[in-house]
């Protein structure tokens, strides 16, 4: 293995940025046919106007469709895209023992630090840098992104890195260059200049067990070096699609240059036909003597002149038969494009909250599709690891519980699992057997599928037992209250009765 620490944070910059030019050149190409502002050409800055050679907007449609889809289920808004899942062992342990109250507190505990997390990561907007992370991957393959604590994500796009990776695809070094007027707080250098460039350079170590995060202006080294394990890392390279061999990824919009490119050529024809076919020209021929062209021109709508109707023509482009042919092409080019970027089988709305059944239906067209590898390892190199940072942000942390990223149908499947669970616990009740369910644990575990934090909602044991021998001590009290106002009612009555019977008269 290449010994990283030998090389400074720009040496290593200008190293591997040569294998880069070709993916970059590409990148530009693929972005100009979907969305320009994703990679913007050398010399251009925000104020340049976008490249006006592209005739139509439907590869950003299909981007942007396929961006909403892989964004809302890797990170739905309306439920959590993970769940923690106790060690078995220990889960075992637990489940074999007595203390049921232990089960309890550990389903309440999860759901707590559940909602915790979620809420942070709304309050962060990770969502929206998981859009943008998407768009960069699916359209020029490769970027860096790096977690600031407690202040969400910054993306790191294809033109300001540099990677080295192994034979599996797996970033072994990755560096990023970022153009600053000010430096960050705790670095400081020998000269004052306007613009700064700050290298980061994360690097596995020499023995591999861990990563290390060394900076530098130029050439000049900045800051303290940094230690990291694994899971702490808050660096992640992201790229689409790698082919051994190659040096950085490739994007999923690479797949279907060709026809994007032709879409691209057929708009344009079909729009430029347009707009001539359109072109109204009125054509007077004088030669006759009887019709003027001037007569004609400024004349009103329904005037009456002098003149031959067959001096007058209106120019006819004649090719209707002729563009035929590349509206078909362009209607089978669409249907084949929207095939590939899931635009055919639903929309997606751009909501706040959508729905768990439309959450389920574009995962399951995610698994089913072409794209199941990419989605699976974002659950993983995504999902997991901003699981994980958060955890690490909010000093959170289970011995014996691991995050699990719930994908596809298994997971908005928490459903399925609250309606095997419903299932269940209806078959006891069928067969009179409820006596047998722990209620409060079974409360805990519903609240725990659904990443609700539970505290101070459901009552304990304790609480419920105590509540139930007031209930029982008040019906008996009201019951003997009762008894006793019958039995005094019917004692009153009884004497009234026998004081109105009236006595028999002696006869005379």
């Amino acid at each position: 293995m290449m010994m990283y620490s030998e090389l400074g944070p720009k040496e290593f910059y200008d190293k591997y940025v040569t294998d880069r030019k070709d993916y970059e050149t590409r990148g530009e190409e693929f972005a100009r046919l979907t969305l320009p502002y994703i990679l913007r050409k050398d010399g251009t800055d925000k104020g340049t106007p976008f490249d006006d050679t592209v005739a139509q907007s439907y590869g950003g449609r299909l981007v942007s469709t396929l961006k909403s889809k892989m964004g809302m289920t890797l990170l739905p808004a309306s439920t959590s895209s993970f769940r923690f899942v106790p060690d078995q062992d220990a889960f075992e342990q637990i489940i074999g023992s007595e203390d049921s109250a232990a089960m309890v507190e550990i389903y309440k505990s999860l759901a707590v630090r559940t909602n915790q997390i979620n809420t942070e990561i709304e309050r962060q907007a990770i969502r929206e840098s998981l859009f943008m992370v998407i768009l960069n991957m699916m359209i020029v393959g490769s970027a860096i992104v790096e977690k600031k604590e407690k202040k969400g994500i910054i993306l790191h796009p294809l033109k300001s890195i540099s990677v080295d990776l192994d034979s599996q695809g797996n970033a072994m070094a990755m560096c990023f260059m970022e153009k600053l007027s000010r430096l960050p707080e705790g670095i400081t250098v020998s000269d004052d200049e306007d613009e700064y460039e700050l290298y980061t350079f994360i690097h596995m170590d020499d023995e591999g067990e861990g990563w290390t995060v060394r900076q530098s202006v130029g050439d000049e080294d900045v800051g303290d070096e940094q230690k990291y394990k694994e899971d702490t890392l808050p660096y992640q390279y992201l790229g689409w699609t790698w082919v051994a061999g190659d040096k950085m990824h490739r994007p999923y919009v690479e797949d279907y240059f060709k026809d994007l490119d032709q879409l691209n050529k057929l708009a344009k024809v079909l729009t430029d036909g347009a707009v001539i076919a359109a072109k109204s020209l009125i054509f007077v021929d004088q030669r006759g003597g009887r019709t003027r062209t001037k007569d004609v021109a400024n004349s009103d709508n329904g005037d009456v002149m002098d003149g031959n109707g067959e001096d007058v023509t209106a120019f006819q482009l004649g090719k209707n038969y002729d563009f035929q042919v590349p509206m078909e092409r362009e209607a089978n080019l669409k249907r084949e494009l929207a095939a590939a970027f899931l635009m055919n089988e639903s929309a997606t709305r751009d909501a706040e909250r959508v729905t768990a059944e439309e959450i389920q239906f574009m995962a399951k067209e995610l698994e089913e599709s072409s794209l199941s590898g990419i989605y699976s390892m974002m659950a993983t190199k995504w999902s997991k690891w901003i699981v994980r940072m958060i955890m690490g942000e909010l000093k959170i942390k289970f011995d014996a519980v691991e995050p699990q990223i719930i994908t596809g149908l298994d997971a908005l499947g928490r459903s399925q699992e609250a309606r095997s669970l419903d299932n269940y616990v209806g078959r006891l009740v069928n067969l009179e057997m409820q006596e047998y369910l722990n209620k409060e644990a079974l409360a805990q575990k519903y609240a725990a599928l659904e990443g609700l934090d539970m505290t101070g909602l459901i009552k304990t044991q304790e609480e419920v037992d105590s509540a139930r021998q007031t209930q029982q001590q008040q019906m008996i009290e009201q019951q003997a209250a009762t008894a006793g106002a019958e039995a005094l009612g019917a004692t009153a009555g009884a004497n009234a009765g026998g004081a109105a019977v009236p006595q028999p008269q002696p006869q005379q």
